[in-house]
């Protein structure tokens, strides 16, 4: 049942972790929404204001050209008959027009437009559309030049549009670069997202899997092995024994490897059986289980238990699971006569816990790398340490349950430590 519970626990925690992802991913999404949405009105501010610019450089050509204009009016009658829809000459009236388009020419040229135009005078009402990019004629008028009211320079632009967007070039390809940029980001993320919840899914199956297939027959041959055992004592066969208890304690190990798979798995939000645990006697009781190992690595251990006030509210499986994975770890990353420091102290309503070995160190770089699922520190061709890369794993998950932090340092001789800093009764999370 314990071991079925487990499974439920990295079940429910896989879903969550999914979950999470699945939030995050839809406000991605609505966030990029809201960045193109301001892009695209960016971009279309930028069009308005530079159509107003392109409007204010034409008004003031024409109104300078009407200046111009009525000194012509002054002195040519021609001009004032022409502008006032008299009959002219043929000759006469195309050259007020060359006159007028000479005017409005230049004025247009002193505000930096050069552009093809056409131009009429007219009396009638022209309807302007004043849309962004829609056509549109410019009109100047006459009155008060004319002895007759209401005559009206009307000026328009076919190439008008494609003036205003050369303008703003740069601010919309730029615009554009950026919205195709995002867009493609988002749908490649999603997809790495797919990707690695297809992947939570099969590794929450997998370990399932292996579990079950585990369990079965190591419990089969953990009872083979004691019945040989049994049998061996009685005939008083050692190197019968001597094998069986081979098989006996790589059982135990592979057993051990499977144990730290489903404690892994199964650290979720499960308050239950939270109780008040003194720090300082756990480190105690974990130590004189190993009693056994030191003694056969020729192990010295020192505690400097100096922490007055050690208790914290929380599970004794978690904290023994703490304590015994640094623990251990520091005997195997001990080539010889492992000498180990282990102490605690207090720091403003904190418990601070350390454990120094003497052992091969860890280089810097790998210093944040060792806290990942699975990951271990390269050794070259040596393979002396068996495990899997789970135990920090578990240990700092445990650690950030309880609002703790842990971090690894170095000695100026390359010893090892490791710093967990708890919160005095505070409640995991």
């Amino acid at each position: 049942m314990l071991k079925f519970n487990q499974n439920l626990h990295f079940n429910y925690f896989c879903f969550m972790k999914i979950e999470k992802q699945t939030i995050l991913a839809l406000f991605t999404f609505f966030a990029l929404l809201i960045i193109l949405f301001v892009q695209v009105n960016w971009v279309f501010k930028a069009a308005k204001l530079e159509e107003e610019h392109f409007n204010s450089n034409i008004n003031n050509a024409l109104a300078d050209a009407r200046k111009e204009i009525a000194q012509s009016v002054k002195e040519c009658p021609d001009m004032q008959r022409y502008l006032c829809g008299h009959q002219c000459k043929g000759d006469i009236r195309e050259q007020k027009i060359n006159e007028l388009d000479s005017i409005i020419r230049s004025n247009l040229e002193i505000q930096n437009i050069n552009l093809d135009y056409t131009f009429e005078i007219t009396d009638t009402t022209v309807i302007q559309r004043n849309k962004i990019f829609g056509n549109r004629c410019y009109l100047q008028s006459l009155n008060g030049l004319l002895e007759k009211e209401n005559i009206k320079i009307s000026l328009e632009f076919p190439a008008r549009n494609q003036f205003i967007l050369a303008q703003i070039r740069g601010v919309f390809l730029l615009a554009f670069i950026s919205i195709i940029f995002v867009a493609v980001s988002f749908f490649i993320t999603l997809k790495l997202f797919k990707k690695e919840r297809m992947m939570l899914v099969q590794t929450s199956d997998f370990i399932n899997n292996m579990v079950h297939e585990f369990q079965t027959p190591l419990s089969n041959i953990r009872f083979a092995a004691n019945l040989g055992r049994k049998k061996a004592e009685k005939i008083h066969d050692e190197k019968l024994l001597e094998y069986i208890n081979v098989i006996l304690t790589e059982n135990h190990k592979l057993g051990h490897n499977v144990e730290q798979i489903l404690k892994l798995s199964s650290t979720s939000n499960n308050d239950s059986g939270y109780e008040t645990i003194d720090m300082n006697q756990v480190i105690t009781q974990v130590i004189e289980s190993f009693r056994h190992r030191t003694e056969s690595l020729k192990a010295r251990t020192e505690l400097h238990l100096n922490a007055r006030e050690s208790r914290i509210k929380g599970s004794l499986e978690h904290f023994r699971l703490i304590v015994s994975n640094l623990y251990d770890n520091a005997l195997k990353y001990s080539p010889k006569d492992p000498h180990i420091i282990i102490s605690t102290k207090n720091d403003n309503k904190k418990l601070i816990f350390s454990i120094q070995d003497n052992g091969i160190g860890i280089d810097k770089k790998y210093h944040r790398k060792i806290f990942e699922k699975y990951y271990r520190v390269s050794t070259g061709d040596i393979h002396n340490v068996k495990g899997f890369g789970l135990g920090l794993t578990l240990v700092k998950r445990i650690v950030e349950k309880y609002n703790g932090t842990i971090t690894v340092s170095e000695t100026k001789e390359q010893n090892t430590i490791f710093t967990i800093i708890l919160p005095l009764n505070n409640e995991a999370n």
